[in-house]
């Protein structure tokens, strides 16, 4: 892919890559989507990944598309879009949610590559669909024309619907990306979880996989603000460091969970009769009123941090330096992590008023439980090092984590 004079591709890009639809438009296409979602939950958990039907109706709504630059028929839209279709979804299936979020985020890292993969990749649509996992790296050894890479990476989610796997690997001090086909590795069917059991979040197995040169690319080169991509495409958020987009997923996911769990426990008090009680419904009761009110708050107050951090990330990436300083990377991180938090404890005081019933695998409540509770144990949203680091970031004492 050549790098045309900015005249030339704006040009190209307002003619050729069709119809962009606006920010409200893409989110309703979603929210049209999120019954559908509600009524294959159960059958997403069964099946340990999304089924074909989402899949597809998700492709027709565009919903791959949203972090896809416009120079190759994407919608190149910011943050505020990509998080708000990432909780909408939420809403509907928190393992869909997950899923998606991930994929829509990994053609975005596709696009931060030099032109001659991006050619690859997007030779068949602007949504090439790909896992990327680094948990652990892998190991590669540079032999004639690129690396023979050898690992098992875990928690590669989405894989079970992509065509291309992006691995890191260790070369002495250097670690890499490599893109492989999915076709060329093996797939290992370990997912079985307590929550977020629809993602399919399998291994990946390669063992002496040639990778060839251009298919390789430094971390720290791929993850910076001046990236490959970013000398290619005009669209603002190819020039945002890759670790801020990746805290954003979980916090989204969860908070989209929490707001479907208020909607429910509401329907549930305003007709569910309590044993040993005097009031006809349990929303009769002072308790469940308190109660109710309590999580409606708690979801409230979510939101509000998640708004906050979404603020922090948007205003970065809008002002192209690809920097943020300190202060604004622990607040984002803070926000993300207090906003999960309150929208866990939502859901687990909304589980705790809803009765012995909402247990059954059948109810979405307690799916929305387990779906939460594994979120909380993702790293963004791991409190204990978030609180730790955001207070160095804070107090002006720099961070002892440089990823953080």
């Amino acid at each position: 892919m050549t790098t045309l004079p900015a005249d030339v591709v704006t040009f190209w890009e307002t003619t050729a890559a069709g119809p962009v639809p606006g920010h409200d438009e893409i989110l309703a296409r979603v929210d049209a989507l999120i019954p559908r979602l509600r009524d294959r939950a159960e059958e997403t958990e069964h099946l340990r990944r999304l089924p074909e039907a989402t899949i597809k109706d998700l492709k027709e709504a565009g919903v791959f598309n949203v972090l896809s630059p416009r120079a190759v028929g994407g919608f190149g839209m910011g943050v505020e879009t990509y998080v708000e279709v990432v909780r909408r979804l939420a809403r509907g299936c928190p393992s869909t949610a997950w899923t998606v979020g991930h994929l829509i985020e990994h053609v975005w890292m596709l696009a931060r590559w030099p032109g001659e993969v991006q050619d690859e990749v997007f030779s068949d649509g602007p949504a090439p669909l790909a896992a990327a996992t680094g948990a652990p790296a892998g190991l590669a050894a540079k032999i004639p024309g690129g690396y023979s890479i050898t690992g098992r990476w875990t928690f590669a989610s989405g894989v079970m619907h992509s065509d291309w796997a992006l691995l890191a690997a260790q070369h002495g001090d250097v670690r890499l990306q490599c893109l492989v086909p999915v076709s060329d590795v093996e797939l290992l069917d370990v997912w079985h979880t307590a929550g977020l059991r629809g993602t399919g979040s399998n291994d990946i197995l390669a063992e002496e996989l040639f990778v060839p040169e251009h298919r390789t690319l430094q971390w720290s080169l791929l993850a910076a603000a001046d990236n490959p991509g970013s000398r290619i495409h005009q669209d603002p958020m190819i020039h945002t460091p890759m670790a801020t987009l990746l805290n954003m997923v979980a916090p989204a996911a969860a908070l989209g969970a929490a707001e479907h769990a208020v909607e429910l426990f509401r329907e549930r008090v305003l007709v569910r009769k309590v044993k040993n009680s005097r009031e006809d419904r349990q929303a009769d009761s002072p308790l469940a009123q308190a109660r109710f009110s309590h999580a409606y708050g708690l979801v409230a107050t979510a939101r509000l941090h998640w708004e906050e951090a979404v603020r922090v990330v948007a205003a970065s990436y809008r002002r192209r330096t690809g920097t943020m300083s300190d202060e604004e990377r622990a607040s984002y991180r803070l926000s993300l992590a207090l906003s999960g938090e309150a929208s866990a404890e939502a859901v687990r005081l909304i589980m705790a008023g809803s009765g012995g019933s909402a247990h059954r695998l059948s109810h979405p409540l307690q799916r929305i439980q387990r779906d939460v509770d594994v979120l909380l144990n993702h790293p963004t949203l791991t409190m204990d090092p978030i609180l730790e680091q955001a207070g160095r970031g804070l107090l002006g004492l720099g961070f002892t984590t440089p990823a953080f």
